[in-house]
């Protein structure tokens, strides 16, 4: 056993931590100055050309041997499991591939904290998808309820958080999981709604609207989630929601015309497995003091100026008809 002693600065490791979400804490920590480490698959989803030397960077598929040992040996103060295949469409045509990724990695992690000798906090990243289709607001102790593979697969991590923290005394009190709405921000998978209609209102490209936009979906800017992180490794313990700014996706296409003063084309569209109700209750995590530094407008109006920088593109001239 490693004897336990003060760094000059915390460690953190994040798996995953390429990632759309977690490339953004990633850094976040590095400029707080804190020693950070990533491990990553560098696959799909992944950023890979954020990496500057400024943390050290695995490369590595989580779901292995490799993986676990790598996070043993780097022993961190603080420990995030983020690294996850998190496209429903995918894992609906590909459920026992989402399953064993999802579920094998979730392990690994769970079993590298119970191995670590200087961990403070652990925290598990799931989904507000874990609650299923619910036209009410949930709050963490509603009964869990998943609905597609993806969901399924990130609430058996939710399950592995309570076995582990009953069963395992060097981790009681030392787990917290998250269970976001819907993040949005550059570098998100263009797959995802508000990438399209943003890349709509720059290109003039076809989006996709399933189910006549009936889905109500809660959005919070991706810049919003370092410091809840932040907030829940120094005081957090067990389950914490992250709601957002809530919307129908019909209303969501209409916000982004007002917002950007660009008209969005659409074409309608179904999809299978499609859950039509998302919304939480975030109260627990507003009682630790949290607020949301970037407002939904604002984060739409930052997506679409660094979308459009990205793509050297200009701002089309026409605007939305009154």
């Amino acid at each position: 056993m490693k004897e336990k002693g003060k760094r000059e600065k915390p460690k953190i490791l994040i798996t995953g931590g390429l990632s759309f979400i977690f490339s953004y804490v990633t850094e976040y920590f590095v400029k707080k100055g804190w020693e950070v480490t990533v491990i990553d698959n560098c696959s799909v989803g992944s950023n890979p050309h954020i990496y500057d030397g400024s943390f050290t960077l695995h490369k590595v598929d989580f779901c292995t041997k490799k993986g676990y040992e790598i996070a043993v040996r780097e022993d961190p103060d603080y420990f995030i499991h983020a690294a996850a295949r998190t496209d429903v469409d995918y894992s609906i045509l590909h459920p026992l591939e989402t399953l064993k990724n999802n579920a094998l990695s979730t392990f690994n992690a769970f079993e590298a904290a119970r191995a670590m000798d200087n961990l403070h906090k652990f925290m598990y990243v799931a989904t507000d998808e874990v609650y299923g289709d619910h036209n009410k607001r949930k709050d963490e102790q509603e009964a869990l309820d998943p609905r597609n593979p993806y969901s399924s697969s990130k609430a058996i991590g939710s399950l592995m958080r309570k076995s582990y923290e009953n069963t395992y005394p060097q981790l009681a009190n030392k787990i917290v999981e998250l269970r976001s709405c819907n993040c949005f921000g550059h570098r998100q998978d263009v797959t995802k709604i508000i990438p399209q209609l943003i890349r709509s209102a720059i290109t003039g490209q076809v989006v996709p609207i399933h189910n006549e936009g009936r889905g109500y979906r809660e959005f919070i800017y991706v810049e919003n989630i370092p410091t809840i992180v932040e907030l829940l490794l120094q005081e957090g313990t067990g389950v914490y929601n992250v709601s957002g700014y809530g919307i129908t996706v019909r209303n969501l296409v209409k916000k982004v015309q007002k917002v950007l003063g660009v008209p969005i084309n659409t074409t309608p569209a179904t999809r299978v497995g499609m859950d039509e109700y998302y919304k939480m209750d975030d109260t627990r995590l507003r009682l630790l003091g949290w607020r949301p530094r970037f407002a939904f407008e604002k984060g739409l109006r930052l997506t679409y100026e660094k979308t459009e920088k990205a793509l050297g593109a200009k701002k089309r001239s026409s605007k939305t008809k009154k």
